[in-house]
């Protein structure tokens, strides 16, 4: 039997390559290789995985990777299985672990494949629905009220009174609704300039007349004539 660790680090240091140049070339990291070199196989993770690298490794130094795995099989035996005796053992029978765990396995899988059919064949309470009776009366139907809301429309606006001294000045007295009504202005509309009074009713004096135009709505107003002061109620 020849040394495993020794002859893959000859290999390598042959070939004038280091542990990091190994790694990069086998994809396996540096300190699994260093473990194959000491033959550490301990340190490797599991048996299974310590085959592998050693192959893989072998192969690429040029080696020959099935005489490195025959070795590390004489080295590393694979454990056999150690026998389990259920109850009290007749005529010497044993069943082995792996018998067992299939067996447990089976068992669990027709376990579960029962539940699910009785999960399914079992109905839950409370969820039948009974038919209505043959003669039992339709519900009542439901009235549905509809609520008409009526916005209140804010009152129109009058239409304005509109004065406008085109002629020359005006001295004004406007009341509400009519001679005795309370004062909304008082005083003199100069030439050039207009007032607009919005109230529904008013009474006004114009002093000038002559001097003015008026206008309610639009519409003009008749009667400023003359050369005496005057009283219309727009």
């Amino acid at each position: 039997m020849f040394d495993i660790g020794a002859s893959l680090a000859a290999a390598r240091e042959t070939r004038g390559l280091s542990l990091a140049d190994a790694e990069r070339l086998t994809n396996v990291r540096v300190k699994y290789l260093t473990a194959l070199e000491r033959g550490d196989f301990d340190a490797l993770p599991g048996r299974t995985y310590a085959r592998a690298f050693l192959r893989t490794y072998a192969a690429a130094l040029g080696l020959e990777p099935d005489r490195f795995v025959a070795a590390f099989e004489e080295v590393v035996p694979e454990p056999e299985e150690e026998p389990i005796v259920v109850g009290t053992p007749r005529h010497g029978h044993r069943i082995r672990a792996s018998y067992l765990v299939a067996v447990a396995a089976i068992a669990g899988v027709v376990a579960v494949a029962a539940w699910g059919a009785s999960s399914h064949n079992t109905k839950t309470p409370g969820t039948a629905v009974e038919p209505p009776a043959a003669n039992a009366a339709p519900p009542p139907k439901t009235q549905t009220t509809t609520k008409v809301v009526h916005h209140a429309q804010p009152p129109a606006q009058p239409a304005a009174l509109v004065i406008r001294a085109t002629r020359g000045d005006c001295w004004l007295l406007v009341r509400r609704g009519d001679a005795s009504g309370a004062v909304v202005y008082q005083g003199t509309l100069q030439q050039g300039t207009s007032m607009k009074f919005s109230a529904p009713s008013l009474w006004v004096r114009f002093g000038a007349p002559w001097n003015v135009d008026a206008a309610r709505g639009g519409k003009p107003i008749d009667g400023l004539t003359g050369s005496q002061p005057v009283d219309l109620t727009a």
